[in-house]
């Protein structure tokens, strides 16, 4: 297996961890979604609902059923492998670059980890932008005293965008995407921290124990490191999703009503408080954190397989 071969395979792994944690916390992203939206804080929409994750379930299973829970789905899984592997490929190229001769930034640094993890953000969320406006348009609930309608279908919804909004309608809320690039560049900071030390305690451990040192994580390590560098990023980057999703809505009576990420923001603020900036997030939580750990320790899994393929194929060439 050559080189090329090997980082195309590795750059793969990460849209297949992707997909697979994407389709296990799906129905936790509907709710969040609908949790964020302004008809669950409207009189004419979800009033009774707003807040209230397990009665949002409760209206998204008796319209829809259980295929109510899988809405978005598609887009998702047509995104996600672009999406991830975008991001994982743009994040170790920054990573070896910044640490050339050139920038002599060590990987592992504060500075490699919080430029790299922003930069993949930055190609990831503007390749695939239109494929979640989508997505977000299919799983919010449509509000129909407010002049929204319920689309019938993808076609539907994307017919509906170009006509009604042009092509920049397919970039609502892309702005809001890039300061959640943020999230990326400080969870990809804690992880190589986490990771780091972890790493350094158990060859200190090893050490005291008379045992050779390790290079390797257990898996454990590995997704629990994930787990907290995902929490502790979403928690602080927040109120940056419920203005993406504002800015994705319908219009209200032909109105836009969020027309940037800090008028969003601001907007919500004065009208719904802390509460509104915060609303679905512990949803989030519990939809974000085993996805990213879920994705994280799959890529981390089958890196270092193909890492192992690559030395016993160099071994095997170096004995013949």
């Amino acid at each position: 297996m050559t080189a090329g071969q090997l980082q195309v395979l590795k750059t793969l792994s990460g849209g297949v961890a992707g997909t697979v944690a994407s389709f296990l916390t799906n129905p936790l992203e509907v709710v969040r979604t609908q949790l964020q939206s302004s008809s669950a804080t409207s009189t004419g929409g979800l009033a009774s609902a707003a807040g209230s994750p397990k009665i949002i379930a409760q209206r998204i299973f008796e319209s829809q059923g259980l295929r109510g829970f899988y809405k978005g789905l598609r887009p998702t899984l047509a995104g996600i492998i672009p999406a991830r592997t975008v991001y994982f490929f743009t994040y170790e190229q920054s990573k070896r670059r910044l640490a050339g001769a050139a920038l002599n930034m060590p990987e592992g640094s504060v500075g490699n980890a919080l430029i790299s993890g922003f930069s993949a953000g930055i190609a990831s969320n503007t390749l695939t932008n239109p494929i979640w406006m989508v997505k977000t348009r299919i799983q919010l609930l449509a509000d129909k005293s407010a002049g929204q309608r319920a689309y019938t279908g993808y076609t539907d919804v994307i017919g509906s965008i170009f006509r009604e909004e042009g092509i920049g309608g397919f970039y609502r809320g892309i702005t809001a995407s890039y300061w959640g690039c943020a999230e990326g560049a400080i969870q990809f900071l804690i992880y190589e921290k986490v990771k780091k030390r972890v790493l350094e305690k158990q060859n200190t451990e090893n050490e005291r124990l008379g045992l050779p040192p390790t290079t390797q994580h257990t898996k454990l390590s590995l997704f629990c490191t994930a787990a907290l560098a995902k929490g502790v990023a979403a928690v602080v980057t927040y109120p940056h999703e419920v203005a993406r999703t504002r800015l994705r809505e319908q219009a209200r009576e032909g109105v836009f009503r969020y027309k940037g990420m800090w008028q969003a923001i601001g907007l919500v603020a004065k009208e719904e408080g802390r509460s509104g900036l915060y609303a679905g997030m512990g949803v989030h939580l519990m939809k974000v954190i085993p996805n990213s750990a879920i994705m994280f320790l799959t890529y981390e899994v089958v890196n270092t397989w193909l890492g192992t393929i690559s030395v016993k194929e160099q071994e095997g060439k170096t004995v013949q």
